[in-house]
């Protein structure tokens, strides 16, 4: 820590400030000492004469203060006008000057947040604060300030009114133990600092001051941008830091609160009769003029270490709260030794409170620090008496002493730069002792006596993540019943927190145990797929806030265990209450891509409940033998089913062209989310029960007629004929399909995402086709008829041949061929329209009569 030559704060007085931007903390640069007089004087002033400027109107020197800067030393008093007259007093009939004890005699400026006083009221007081560049002055004994009016009788035009000769035994330091009423941010305020405190850390010395607050005026204040310094006996200066518990703090009207400093101080330091120091950046006179300084009370260095078990109060933001590093458990991995740590914190006080964000960490004896894993402090907030259990863990190597560990929380670094230790606890030494699946130890709590095991510990793959699943039975071994209360988990996997992923699903809906039942619950959160541990801590708590309890814990070395395998043709059972069903791999087959291929798997689910029932909600992810996980999609209904009721499933998933996929297996599991099975349109959030289907993949081959019918299940489609029209000199081709389409009503089903395309290839080779949704564009029934139309140029002078119908299943934009059959093409000639018939002209047969005598 650099100290500076520091400028001397001697300030008696309040000043109105107005609030600024935060300005950042650094030790001040080189310091020289200061003539610090006994702080018992500081109401020198008070007995310093009245001057009268005229009749009915007197001032009075009520502060004066001097800081000390390279740029000159700034020296601002107050003087206090008292008018008893009935009229007015305007402030220019008059004029100070300062004579430093050079002789050097300067007029002065009012600050600028007093240049707007220009006259005092009849029968009243006003307070107005002058400032002056003293240049090299650096002690307030010799300083006069002396008033003058306006005489034009005189060849200067001005006339002395009297002087204030500063006392010798003057100081503005305000006594220890004693409070001083300023201004700030516009409302009167009561400062009082409390404590200094001088801690050693890390090899370095720190002081952290308590200054108190209280908000005397009707607003809130909200903390303004003064710059605080902490002033040895000697006269070096060091600039403080709010610190993180006290930064943007907030005083409300009537409220005291407690605001905390700190700085860096070299080792050599004389922390014997500290001051503090308060100044205020002036941006218009581009100067520090000081606020208010302090002698602080003795220093003292208290002991931060807290013994094991015990507990420790927290200042924060006037709050208390309190600590306890409640339990601590080691178990060995390696070379390492692997701490489990519980903290426990409870807000105190009376309103909430945000937790600093601690930086926390585990200290050795042998002197090294090691890192704690843990991101609880980030952005706790704590009401009235709500407490938490925090989880902590740290690897220690095993060549460390174990039995003296000491578990740090330091406060967060003051503006970037400060670290500052709040407390050390005592970590008690105590191995944790490994559970194994399958394998029962009783267990001892409030709620009473429980044989635990843990049934199983799964790791499958969720999306870019993996998701644990730990099944935990149990089992009440007391002759009373008893009623489990809702559980929360906590797991670690390794050093690694799940934090919030981490779900609690009840197997059962009765919490309510007779002696001997048994319940199960599942531990489920989500880690990094690449995480490699040996080892994983599991916490069920019951309740929350002040109410919050640990309701068991257990630690297992057994985090690979296998998951239930399926033989081909083979089904398994869900046996979740509510959900029970028989499930079996209906068929298997692949679509294949150009750039991807699609697997789709028909799995078969049968209702084995007595009633009508929501179906599991079913997740799943193809894996192949080199332990790669595809997800898959999945289409299931979401409508309840009957007893024995069936309904199909279909799942799929892209996979890449080089991947074999006569060997897959189908990993299948039962949804949950929020802490329960996934409902029926939910979507799963994580999965359990969790088994291994090995798959049969059938690739059938095309059908050769398709008048033997093909399967596009639930469907069926038989294609009884199929005529193909050429009309002579057009360009269409006319087709006409006799069909019949059936649907199995066996199953549920969800959304059908199959077309069938008909696809025509004509004798020129060329292929044209339709794309039809079966049960909209076939019309299910018998003997049913579909025309369509092709066109080609090439048609206009086709005159017969034959055609190929082609029908494929496609599905999510790729296709398998179905079957085809070659029809024979019709063509129809344009008739020729007969020519007309001519008729020979009638002969002219007119009778004529000729005239004559017989």
């Amino acid at each position: 820590m650099k100290n500076y030559r520091a400028y001397a704060v001697l300030l008696a007085g309040a000043i109105a400030v107005s609030q600024q931007p935060p300005l950042p903390a650094f030790a001040a640069p080189a310091s020289v000492p200061i003539n610090k007089a006994n702080p018992q004087n500081t109401d020198a002033l008070a007995k310093l004469a009245s001057i009268s400027i005229q009749a009915g109107v007197s001032v009075k020197l009520t502060d004066v203060q001097l800081a000390k800067e390279e740029t000159g030393n700034s020296l601002i008093y107050t003087l206090t006008y008292t008018n008893t007259s009935g009229s007015p007093y305007k402030l220019f009939n008059g004029f100070s000057k300062v004579t430093t004890p050079e002789g050097v005699e300067i007029k002065s400026n009012a600050v600028p947040e007093d240049k707007n006083k220009v006259e005092v009221p009849p029968k009243d007081q006003l307070s107005v604060t002058y400032y002056v560049n003293v240049r090299k002055t650096n002690k307030l004994s010799g300083l006069k300030i002396s008033m003058f009016g306006w005489d034009f009788s005189g060849s200067e035009y001005q006339k002395k009114l009297g002087t204030f000769a500063i006392p010798a035994t003057y100081s503005s330091y305000v006594q220890r133990g004693q409070s001083k009423k300023i201004t700030m941010s516009s409302l009167p305020v009561s400062l009082k600092p409390e404590t200094l405190q001088i801690y050693h850390f890390n090899s370095k010395t720190y002081a952290k001051i308590a200054l108190s607050l209280t908000n005397l005026g009707s607003k809130v204040l909200s903390a303004p941008a003064y710059r605080v310094y902490l002033e040895s006996s000697g006269g070096s200066m060091f600039e403080l830091a709010l610190s993180d518990t006290s930064r943007d703090y907030k005083v409300q009207s009537g409220e005291k609160k407690t605001v905390y400093y700190l700085t860096e101080l070299p080792s050599y330091t004389n922390t014997n009769n500290m001051s503090l120091s308060i100044t205020k950046e002036n941006t218009e006179l581009k100067v520090s003029l000081p606020v208010s300084s302090f002698v602080l009370p003795a220093a003292t260095s208290p002991n931060l270490s807290v013994a094991s078990y015990a507990m420790k109060k927290l200042g924060i933001n006037s709050n208390t709260v309190e600590t306890q590093l409640k339990k601590a458990s080691v178990t060995v991995k390696g070379d390492k030794a692997l701490w489990n740590l519980q903290f426990w914190v409870k807000n105190a006080g009376n309103k909430a409170v945000t937790l600093p964000s601690y930086d926390v960490s585990v200290k050795a004896a042998e002197g090294y620090t090691l890192p704690v894993n843990n991101k609880a402090f980030s952005s706790l907030t704590l009401k009235p008496l709500e407490e938490r259990i925090l989880q902590f863990s740290a690897e220690v190597p095993l060549e460390l002493s174990q039995a003296a560990l000491q578990l740090q929380l330091v406060e967060p670094a003051a503006e970037g730069k400060i670290i500052f230790p709040a407390a050390f606890y005592q970590i008690p030494y105590k191995l944790e002792q490994d559970r194994y699946v399958n394998s029962e130890y009783i267990l001892d709590n409030s709620y009473g006596t429980f044989g635990i095991n843990l049934d199983s510990i799964e790791r499958m793959p969720w999306s870019a993540e993996d998701v644990v699943v730990a099944k935990v039975r149990i089992r009440n071994t007391k002759a009373s019943t008893v009623t489990l209360p809702s559980l929360t988990g906590t797991m670690r996997a390794g050093t690694y927190d799940l934090g919030s992923s981490v779900q609690v699903v009840a197997a059962d809906s009765d919490p309510t145990l007779t002696s001997g039942e048994s319940a199960s619950y599942y531990v489920i959160g989500k880690i990094p797929y690449e995480l490699s541990f040996e080892q994983i801590k599991i916490e069920l708590t019951s309740g929350s806030g002040d109410t919050a309890e640990a309701f068991l814990a257990l630690n297992t070395r057994q985090v690979a265990a296998a998951v239930p395998a399926v033989d081909q043709g083979k089904s398994f059972h869900i046996e979740t209450p509510g959900k029970r069903a028989e499930i079996k791999e209906r068929r298997t087959t692949v679509y294949p891509g150009t750039s991807k291929n699609i697997v789709y798997t028909e799995l078969e689910m049968n209702s084995e409940e007595t009633r009508k029932s929501d179906q599991a909600k079913l997740v799943a992810y193809y894996k192949t033998p080199g332990d790669d996980y595809y997800e898959a999609e999945i289409s299931q209904s979401e409508l309840g089913t009957g007893p024995k009721g069936k309904s199909l499933v279909t799942v799929w998933s892209k996979l890449p062209l080089s991947l074999d996929t006569s060997k897959l297996t189908l990993y299948v599991g039962e949804g949950v989310s929020e802490g329960k099975l996934t409902l029926p349109g939910g979507t799963p959030t994580a999965y359990i029960n969790t088994v291994a289907l090995a798959l049969n993949k059938q690739t059938p081959a095309p059908l050769t007629a398709l008048s033997g019918g093909v399967e596009l299940f639930p469907y069926s489609l038989t294609i009884t004929s199929a005529t193909g029209t050429l009309n002579e000199g057009q360009d269409t081709l006319s087709t006409n399909l006799t069909y019949s389409l059936g649907k199995s009503s066996i199953y549920d089903m969800g959304a059908y995402g199959h077309k069938l395309v008909v696809q025509l290839m004509d004798p020129y080779g060329q292929s044209q086709e339709r794309t039809l949704t079966p049960g909209t564009d076939l019309t299910p029934g018998q003997f049913m008829t579909y025309s369509t139309t092709f066109t080609s140029s090439l048609y206009k002078t086709l005159k017969g041949g034959n055609f190929i119908l082609n029908l494929y299943d496609e599905f999510q934009g790729e296709r398998i061929k179905l079957g085809s059959q070659t029809y024979n093409l019709t063509y129809v000639p344009t008739p020729k329209t007969p020519e007309p018939t001519s008729t020979p002209a009638p002969k002219d047969s007119t009778n004529t009569n000729g005239g004559g005598s017989l």
